[in-house]
C-alpha cells in the first residue's frame, strides 16, 4: 500500500481463554477475501481483541497513536452453554473502516420471537485482568518459502517460562496443519532464554487453505499459549 507509516492496525490479535482452560492467540489480518472463522468452545472463561504491539516506530502515527488503543477482554457470566467465538475478517482498503469483528454465537440457534440473555464484563484496558501463565506469542511473520508451492511462516514467543531449566532444556514445538503438512522446522533462542522463534514451511499441496496450530511443549506440557492461523491462497 502507498502509505508512509509501517503498519496501521488497532488490535493484534484475538485472545479466547476456553472452558477448559487452554489459552488460544489468532493473529488477525486485513484479508485478499472475506474470512470468517469459528473457534469451537463450552462455557468460555473469556475471549477479546487485544493490541500486543505497543512500539511506537511500528507505526509512526504523531495523530492516530495505534500503540496506545486499548484492548477489549469480555468476561463471560454465567452459563453461556455451548456455541463458538466467531471471527470474521473483511477485506479493506481504509483504516476508516472497522474491519475485524468478534462475536459468541450459540450452538443452538436462538428462537424467533423470544429473549435471550447473556451476562458479561467488559473490560477496556491496557492489560486484560486474565493474562496467561504461559509464553506468548509476541509477532508472527510469513513470507515465500523455499519452492513456489511453499509458505515460509515465522512466530516468536516471549515469557520467563522458557528460561526454566526444566523447559529450556526439553522444549519442543508442536505443530500441524490441517489440510497440508509442515516441514523444515527450525527453533532459534535468544541468548537469556526468555523468547524463541519457531520457523517452519507449510505445504499446502493443492489446497486453497490450511488451518495451522502452534504451541510449544515440555515434558508434555504447554509452555506457551496455542498460536493459531489460516492460510489462504
Amino acid at each position: 500500500n502507498d502509505d508512509l507509516r509501517p503498519s496501521v492496525s488497532e488490535v493484534s490479535g484475538l485472545q479466547i481463554l476456553t472452558g477448559t482452560g487452554e489459552w488460544l492467540w489468532r493473529p488477525v489480518a486485513n484479508r485478499d477475501t472475506l474470512q470468517i472463522s469459528t473457534f469451537a468452545d463450552e462455557n468460555p472463561r473469556g475471549f477479546g481483541f487485544l493490541q500486543r504491539d505497543r512500539n511506537f516506530d511500528h507505526y509512526q502515527d504523531d495523530d492516530q497513536h495505534y500503540e496506545a488503543r486499548p484492548s477489549l477482554w469480555i468476561e463471560p457470566i454465567g452459563d453461556w452453554s455451548a456455541g463458538g467465538v466467531q471471527l470474521v475478517e473483511i477485506p479493506s482498503d481504509s483504516e476508516v473502516n472497522d474491519n475485524i469483528i468478534g462475536y459468541w454465537k450459540p450452538k443452538q440457534p436462538l428462537a424467533a420471537g423470544r429473549e435471550t440473555f447473556f451476562a458479561y464484563r467488559q473490560f477496556w484496558c491496557w492489560n486484560p485482568p486474565d493474562q496467561p501463565p504461559l509464553a506468548i506469542a509476541t509477532q508472527s511473520r510469513s513470507g515465500r518459502g523455499s519452492s513456489p508451492k511453499r509458505r515460509r511462516f515465522l512466530v516468536e514467543f516471549a515469557g520467563i517460562i522458557l528460561a526454566l531449566p526444566q523447559n529450556a532444556e526439553a522444549m519442543k514445538p508442536n505443530l500441524n496443519a490441517s489440510p497440508g503438512s509442515i516441514t523444515a522446522v527450525r527453533t532459534f533462542t535468544s541468548a537469556d532464554k526468555k523468547s524463541c522463534r519457531i520457523l517452519f514451511e507449510l505445504v499446502p499441496g493443492n489446497e486453497a487453505f490450511s488451518e495451522l496450530r502452534l504451541v510449544l511443549e515440555a515434558a508434555g506440557k504447554s509452555i506457551s499459549e496455542t498460536w493459531l492461523y489460516r492460510w489462504t491462497l
